[in-house]
């Protein structure tokens, strides 16, 4: 992740919906066919008009790397599924974040899972978490008001459990497909790792 002078997030776009059903896939291609995306402007065509008229946007301020560790799965600690291999590659991590899925029966069973499982593997490991991102946060725009609803009352008992059980983590509602809240989790996973990074040059001998 490659974050700009001015707090940007530089070589992306927050604006894209990500979506790759099958009816997303066959507008695209009916799109192609029809030759109408012939004129549309690339994303980096964009991204260089951009930086012509504000040329501070591409000087890098900070960077740090993210691993995605989608394996962890409840007995991971006991090497099931893909297990220490996913562990193993965590140990390295300066700071950990849950990602849990809001539309989900429970997401706070699944947070429980994922600490427990860090906690079985390598003891005090779950104490380098520092946010839990609750996704499919555009369930908040349904048409749906029960669905709203749910979405929000589910999003309060996490927040809640989080308090209680998590010692208080950020919880930070996303939604993947429309990009929504990423700067604020890309601002906060900055902060972290600055405050581990710090850390660690203070502790070197």
């Amino acid at each position: 992740v490659r974050v700009a002078v001015n707090g940007e997030l530089m070589g992306g776009s927050l604006n894209q919906v990500y979506d790759d059903t099958i009816a997303e896939e066959e507008r695209d291609r009916q799109l192609m066919e029809s030759g109408e995306l012939a004129n549309v402007r690339s994303r980096n065509q964009e991204l260089n008009d951009t930086l012509e008229d504000s040329p501070e946007l591409g000087l890098e301020d900070f960077r740090f790397t993210i691993a995605d560790n989608p394996g962890l799965i409840a007995q991971a600690s006991e090497n099931v599924g893909l297990g220490h291999s996913f562990l193993r590659s965590m140990e390295r991590s300066l700071a950990l974040v849950y990602v849990v899925d809001l539309s989900g029966d429970a997401p706070w069973d699944e947070l429980r899972v994922l600490r427990d499982e860090l906690e079985k593997y390598q003891a005090g490991m779950s104490s380098r978490a520092r946010m839990v991102i609750a996704n499919k946060a555009d369930l908040f725009d349904s048409a749906d008001p029960d669905a709203v609803a749910e979405a929000r009352d589910k999003l309060e008992k996490l927040e809640g459990i989080v308090k209680e059980e998590f010692g208080g983590l950020d919880v930070v509602p996303t939604s993947g497909k429309f990009s929504q809240n990423l700067r604020k989790v890309v601002r906060l996973m900055r902060q972290y790792v600055e405050r581990a990074r710090a850390s660690l040059a203070t502790s070197a001998p």
